[in-house]
């Protein structure tokens, strides 16, 4: 059976779309710093500010990088040769893993992770991750694609670092695959600038590919997230730390306890803010209309068969009479009865 692109997909038996609430995902990465500690610190904040999941990365760095690059990191360029330095004191082993995986378990939260190389996503299939994850990096690695995509599991695939024409060709060759995804916009400056967001791409990549879109922020503030959530966005990702100043490579471009948590409950007040798209009175505004509104009324006393006009009606507060929207297509008619003046004009003391 052919997966339906445009329709929500599932993770972890929560279904994500535009007719569900925004899934959030708080992006732990490395900001643990391989400290399991530190690790299950994070994991406590994403699950009592309310989000739906959290997200790890994994690598296997003979997979990634070149042997001699490894052996000596100062044969490329500067910014290499400092990652690889971090990344081989950050990795967690495959028994932290499964320790992270119970301990999300018990705290009822969904354990994701992004597998940067094909030997990772063999890892993350023996703790059976619900979900992949494709880094922007990544989103052009068509051999991960499909490797992936033999698991039959739902993508999360970012766009940072991309052109349109790399999305689409990424969106095309993911439909092949038959496997149920959705993008995420995303700019991948660490931290972003608020003006370079561009967050009004979310639309339209929904309207151009026909899948669902979400947001992966690397902006400092919370704001410009929220405002992605009600551009759109199905899924909001975020990267999460104790402390901004702690050492490591995303601290500063991540979100504080206090923050995700607000974060989360921004998004979720908009959601019910949003409503839906009928115009109706609630009950409040109907007590309220019956306070403050307005009605013709009567200024002096009225003989049956007289003739309305601006000399004998008026405009009073509150609305319990004939709404003074039709003022002007009672004058000039003739009163049915006699009418008392103060008295609320209806429709049907009209001749």
């Amino acid at each position: 059976m052919e997966y339906s692109f445009k329709n929500k997909i599932e993770i972890d038996g929560t279904a994500i779309g535009h007719e569900h609430p925004c899934y959030i995902i708080a992006e732990i990465g490395i900001n643990h710093n391989g400290d399991l500690h530190v690790a299950k610190q994070l994991i406590d904040v994403a699950a009592d500010a309310g989000a739906n999941a959290v997200k790890f990365q994994k690598r296997n760095l003979e997979s990634i990088y070149q042997k001699e690059i490894l052996e000596n990191p100062t044969l490329d360029s500067q910014g290499t040769e400092i990652l690889i330095d971090v990344l081989n004191e950050v990795e967690f082993n495959e028994d932290d893993f499964q320790d992270i995986v119970t301990y999300c378990r018990e705290k009822k939260i969904t354990f994701l992770c992004t597998p940067w190389d094909i030997t990772s996503v063999d890892f993350l299939e023996r703790l059976n991750v619900p979900a992949y994850k494709i880094a922007s990096a990544d989103m052009t690695n068509f051999p991960l694609l499909r490797y992936i995509s033999k698991t039959k599991k739902p993508m999360i695939i970012s766009t940072g670092m991309s052109d349109m024409d790399e999305i689409e060709r990424t969106v095309n060759f993911v439909k092949k695959e038959n496997v149920p995804f959705l993008l995420l916009h995303c700019n991948s400056t660490y931290p972003s600038p608020v003006e370079l967001l561009n967050l009004n791409l979310i639309p339209v990549l929904r309207q151009k590919f026909d899948v669902p879109i979400g947001y992966s922020g690397h902006e400092s503030a919370i704001v410009p997230s929220v405002v992605a959530a009600n551009m759109g966005a199905v899924v909001i990702e975020r990267h999460i730390t104790l402390d901004k100043t702690m050492t490591g490579l995303d601290q500063a471009a991540s979100l504080e306890p206090q923050e995700l948590k607000t974060l989360i409950q921004y998004i979720r007040e908009s959601e019910k803010a949003k409503g839906i798209p009928i115009k109706k009175m609630t009950r409040g505004e109907i007590l309220q209309r019956e306070v403050l509104g307005k009605s013709i009324v009567c200024s002096s006393d009225i003989k049956e068969g007289e003739i309305f006009s601006e000399n004998n009606v008026e405009v009073k507060t509150p609305a319990r009479g004939l709404s003074p929207q039709y003022y002007y297509e009672l004058i000039g008619k003739k009163a049915k009865r006699v009418i008392k003046r103060g008295e609320y004009i209806q429709l049907d003391d009209l001749l």
